[in-house]
Order: C-alpha cells, then structure tokens, then sequence
C-alpha cells in the first residue's frame, strides 16, 4: 500500500488544522518523518511524496517548479529529504516522488531566459516557442503560468533524467510522472531505463489521464500511433485505451478507469460488496493488462478529484467497502494500491471539484484532520 501525501497539507505540527487558503500553510518533510510511524500503522509499505523541488509563490502544492535542483525552503532542505528517505527505509518503507518534467512555472530561470535572449538564448530550444521569435509559446493546457518543456530537445531530456538519477542516487525508490500523457513517449522509456540501470526495483508510474482534457489541447498530448491520435479526435479520449497506450513504456500507469468503475456502481445505487456485476467489469479491466512489466496502481481517490466519499453521501461503509474491494483485486492481481491522506479519518468534501471553480481543488487538499481514525 501507498500512502500519498500532500507535503504541504500534512503534518506541520498543528494540533487543530489551520483554515484552508491558497498559501502555504505549513507542512514539512520532518513533519512526514515525525509521522512515519503512523503512516506504517495503516499498512502503507511506500509513501509518495507531492512534488519537494523550488516552487513559485503560493506554489504550496509543489507543481510549479521554479528550480529541479533546490528543495523548497516551505518543506525543508536536501538533508531533511535524505533523512525521511533514511528513516522510511529504516522501516522498510520506500519513497516515491512526483516528478514534473512536461513543464515549469514562468519564473523558472531557464524559461525567462529563453523569454528574454531569444535566439541568443541556450535554453530557447528547452521549451515550444513559435519559429518567428514572437514569444508565443506552448503551455500545460490551459496554464498559462505553465511553460511546456521541449523533452524532444537532447540537452532538456538529458537535464532532467539527470535530475531523477540525483533522487535516485539519494535513495527515492520510485517516480510518479505528472501529467505523462503530455511527454513524449521516447523521454519516458528512456527515463525508465536510466532509472532502472541505477537501481533496478525503481518503478516509474504516470498519470495518464483524460478527464477535463478539451479536443483544442490534444495537439500537446502523445499518442502511440497517428491511428489512435485519429481514433481520439473522432470519439474522443477514452481513458481505458490511453492507459493501454502505455504498456512498454513506463512500469505502470494510476488506474483511473478501476476509480470510474468503481463510481460508476455508487451513482447506480449499487452497494460494491458482493456484487457480481462488478465483480465481472473488473476482471474484463484486469484482464487487459497481462503484461508482468505494466501494471495499473489502483487508487479511489487524490489531490485532482472529488474524495471517493462525496460519491458515497457521506456513508462510511460504502467507502469501508471501496477499500475492501481495492485490496482484494491488489491482491488477487498482484498489484499495489494507494491511500491518498486523509481518507482514513473520513476527509472529504460537499461540493464537486468538477465545476470549473476556481480553487474548487482546494476542497480536497484541506490540511490533514489528526482525528480518530474512522475507516
């Protein structure tokens, strides 16, 4: 079992958790260390870590990296992120990261100076400007504060698979990619491989997701095939075939469609223990999925969707039921599964994230209840 933690949102030493903002509200990586022992209590055997590199301001949740070789002073430094890695293994946990290589914030150095020097500048191939010099360029979907990077580019693949062999070298056992579905698929194989000759129980898994995705951004995403590129304009993205798409690519991909699945049931008002009919959508689910070396990571909820509780109007035993499931097809696949913070004491949220709000994300990121366990 994973456990995924939002560095942040956390443990920063509250007692009573802070009210919600937009800012960083205090959660360290000493603080995930002081808690180590209670993550193990759960069963976890890993603990993913939300991004730790410098973020810009108000940055808090660690996806807009500023500097891939400075941890974000909110969180700590190196050593503090060797420690937590020290004492995990201690434990016989092992760490995973998130890793953002398909963007930056504006303010990343290397962006500004593309921005600025233009031709003159090394690190203007780094990212997609248009060919006549007007600084127009390609952005993480509709984030505009977000610069895509050029990972077809050799110099900015090398810098950031260099950037993983440094976390591995300082003991991460893991990667989960953001946002995958936009990295060329040559960038992903090869950060697998190098990762794999340095430690070769390293996994790389990806969020592949299609939710939210609008046809006019399908030009940033990768797509195996120029056959399913136009299978996905005509019908759309269908998240089963995306996640498919990455067999021999990376080690596995978050099994969104196992969530949807299992969702599906709860909006038919169908209880999940002992339900046959599920039961058979999910072996059909696992059976696509033969290969030993890509394995889908089974999670019921995280930091870009509704708390799996929402979809069950507040009943505890219909999420006592979800993990139940989680577990028997972890085990029966042999597969791991991931328990995003919060969900053992029953965190969730009244209101969708889904709408379109602004900040509707920050619903599902409040700071970690220190309360009795529930579930």
């Amino acid at each position: 079992m994973i456990y995924q933690i939002l560095i942040d949102r956390f443990n920063g030493g509250w007692a009573t958790p802070p009210q919600n903002d937009i800012t960083f509200l205090g959660g360290t990586l000493n603080g995930i260390t002081d808690k180590l022992d209670y993550i193990q209590s759960l069963g976890a055997t890993a603990i993913w870590l939300s991004p730790f590199f410098a973020n810009a301001e108000n940055g808090y949740h660690g996806y807009h990296t500023v500097d891939y070789e400075r941890i974000d002073p909110h969180f700590g430094t190196w050593k503090d992120l060797e420690n937590l890695i020290d004492k995990a293994h201690a434990k016989n946990m092992k760490v995973i990261a998130d890793f953002v290589p398909n963007h930056c914030h504006i303010n990343h150095p290397f962006f500004q100076d593309a921005l600025k020097r233009r031709k003159a500048s090394p690190y203007r191939n780094w990212f997609y400007f248009q060919p006549d010099y007007s600084n127009k360029y390609v952005y993480f979907l509709q984030y505009r504060d977000l610069a895509k990077f050029n990972l077809e580019n050799k110099a900015t693949a090398e810098y950031m698979i260099q950037v993983g062999e440094r976390l591995s070298k300082a003991g991460i056992d893991g990667f989960r990619i953001d946002h995958a579905a936009g990295i060329p698929m040559a960038f992903l194989r090869s950060f697998r491989d190098r990762m794999h000759a340095l430690n070769p129980e390293c996994r790389v898994f990806g969020e592949v997701w299609g939710f939210g995705v609008a046809r006019k951004y399908y030009h940033t995403l990768r797509f195996k095939s120029p056959w399913h590129k136009l299978f996905y304009w005509i019908v759309g993205l269908k998240q089963e075939c995306l996640q498919l798409d990455y067999d021999g690519v990376m080690d596995g991909v978050l099994d969104f469609q196992f969530r949807n699945i299992l969702i599906e049931e709860l909006k038919a008002g169908n209880r999940l223990r002992n339900n046959e009919r599920l039961e058979r959508k999910l072996k059909a689910h696992f059976d696509r999925y033969p290969s030993p070396d890509f394995k889908p990571y089974l999670f019921l909820d995280n930091h870009d969707t509704n708390r799996f509780l929402f979809y069950c109007h507040e009943d505890h035993t219909l999420l006592e039921e979800a993990i139940e499931v989680m577990k028997q097809c972890a085990q029966e696949y042999g597969l791991e599964y991931i328990i995003y913070y919060g969900t053992e004491c029953a965190m969730t949220n009244r209101q969708t994230i889904e709408n379109a709000e602004p900040y509707a994300d920050m619903r599902v990121r409040e700071p970690m209840k220190w309360e009795k366990r529930r579930v």
